[in-house]
């Protein structure tokens, strides 16, 4: 365990050093454009019918007039016909059809192109362009901005301010691309939802940490959904502020995202670690088998940072692409089937040695293999089927479906309750304390820290308070301490029977009981 709390310090440490710079993200785009091509791309925005706004406040030497805004859509014969070919200028602008108002001619002469002299001063000689445009559609489409000149060999030069917006009057919607529209309000939803299970998993701890059976895999589970409530919490105010300003500091996003990474890390942590039997069967783990763990981790963290970086650094703002189309992408998903085939192999081999943990383990199995298959059939889906202009926000409410689903899954199955008979733990912890203090040389009852005892369930305790076998309404196990009948807290006729179950045990049995309570 220390070389995995090493491992988690220097890993967020490396996060925090990968966000420390700051990046706008925004749908209200201006700067200036200086280059010697005559055809320029700008910016691409998801637009809805109708109600989606394109509006432009644009300057530039006379000298480089006409300058022209070209406006292509998603369709094959358009922007993906002309975007990084071979093309010329001329080629690039015959796909479009200027009635539809595709081209808007940016000179005082064009009709509705908004254009006029400056009349700034310091802008003399200047033209000065400012106007707007809707879209009509049959569906919501990807529309990409460019900038041309086909008739000067000066190349382009011009300030530009662009504001894309969807539904001007709706808070929610304005400044949303129609790809991420709804994500705010799906990211609200399933924050309370993931509050309601951070508390219910807070009560569940407390009753775990009365009966001394908190055990660290418990606690990898509990900082799981802190940190996917955490990074939902930072993704919620990232898209709050961009629904009200129109941008927003990337890097507040990107600390939501990688919080969120940072979650299925310490859920893939724990499935490993419970598979292998740890804190069900056994109470340490071979120093090879965690070296091996680790380094899985550091493999699978080390991609997941090459994956925002990718992102950030090498993807083509001209094309629609989702956040796994890249090598690191691929390299989460073998990672994650790598996962899958260590966690079937683990939990075979623990089933094999303990099948009386079966209630738990096949559930554990059936329900978790559907979370490891369910990342690679979810990026090869949206990569390849999914239409891009909903592919955003379809996959955030999928993606965030799945992982409060395996967060609750774990919940159910772990909750002391008398009517959950897939509760996996019965050595308490004090127990596995009394034993790592003799490094597992000085066995408690039947339990080794490296072999528990065989038992389904938690063991009949010596003390009425807490009565773990009422709580939980397990017997004891035959090779153990034969049960008359189940105990139940107050009647002296119960305490006599309990005092007689006691007498009736093994020697050792009933002192490693009395005396690790």
């Amino acid at each position: 365990m220390v070389v995995l709390r090493k491992f988690y310090g220097k890993l967020i440490s490396l996060i925090i050093a990968a966000l420390c710079h700051r990046i706008i993200e925004s749908k209200i785009i201006e700067g200036e454009l200086r280059t010697n091509e005559n055809w320029a791309f700008l910016t691409r925005f998801c637009f809805l019918s109708e109600l989606g706004m394109f509006e432009y406040d644009i300057e530039y030497p006379k000298e480089f007039r006409t300058q022209n805004i070209l406006l292509y859509y998603d369709e094959r014969n358009q922007w993906p016909a002309v975007y990084k070919t071979n093309k010329t200028c001329k080629e690039k602008e015959s796909v479009l059809f200027v009635p539809n108002g595709q081209v808007i001619y940016l000179n005082e002469t064009t009709f509705r192109s908004g254009c006029f002299d400056s009349s700034d001063e310091n802008l003399s000689g200047w033209i000065h362009c400012h106007s707007r445009r809707t879209f009509q559609s049959r569906r919501e489409r990807w529309w990409f901005i460019a900038v041309s000149n086909c008739d000067t060999n000066k190349g382009l030069y011009l300030r530009y301010r662009i504001t894309m917006t969807n539904d001007e009057h709706n808070l929610w919607f304005k400044h949303f691309s129609a790809d991420e529209l709804y994500i705010l309000q799906v990211d609200i939803c399933f924050l309370v939802l993931y509050a309601v299970l951070l508390l219910m998993s807070f009560i569940e701890t407390q009753a775990l940490r009365a009966r001394h059976l908190f055990h660290r895999t418990y606690t990898l589970y509990l900082t799981s959904v802190i940190l996917e409530c955490t990074g939902l919490a930072c993704l919620c105010s990232y898209y709050a502020i961009y629904a009200q300003e129109g941008s927003a500091g990337i890097e507040i996003k990107l600390v939501g995202k990688s919080l969120e990474a940072l979650s299925t890390l310490f859920l893939l942590t724990l499935l490993i670690f419970i598979s292998k039997g740890y804190t069900v069967t056994r109470g340490r783990l071979r120093k090879k088998t965690l070296l091996k763990i680790a380094a899985f981790l550091w493999i699978y963290i080390v991609v997941y940072i090459i994956l925002f970086l990718y992102e950030r650094q090498f993807f083509d703002p001209g094309r629609v692409l989702y956040i796994y189309e890249s090598p690191a992408g691929y390299g989460i998903i073998g990672l994650r089937l790598i996962g899958w085939a260590w966690f079937v192999y683990a939990v075979i081999f623990t089933l094999m040695h303990y099948p009386e943990k079966s209630n738990f383990y096949t559930k554990l199995f059936l329900l978790y293999s559907l979370w490891f298959l369910s990342a690679p059939v979810v990026i090869l889906i949206s990569t390849f089927i999914v239409p891009k202009w909903v592919r955003e926000k379809l996959l955030n409410t999928v993606e965030l479906f799945i992982s409060i689903g395996a967060h609750f899954v774990f919940f159910i199955l772990t909750r002391p309750s008398k009517a959950n008979k897939n509760f996996p733990y019965h050595v308490r912890t004090s127990q596995i304390g009394v034993m790592l203090q003799t490094n597992g040389t000085s066995p408690v009852g039947d339990n080794s820290l490296d072999k528990f005892a065989h038992h389904p369930y938690a063991l009949t305790t010596s003390n009425a308070v807490p009565n773990y076998a009422a709580i939980f309404g397990v017997q004891a196990n035959g090779n153990h301490t034969p049960a008359t009948e189940m105990v139940t807290y107050g009647g002296c006729r119960d305490q006599l029977n309990l005092l007689k179950d006691i007498s009736s045990a093994p020697h050792t049995l009933a002192n490693s009981e009395l005396g690790t309570q």
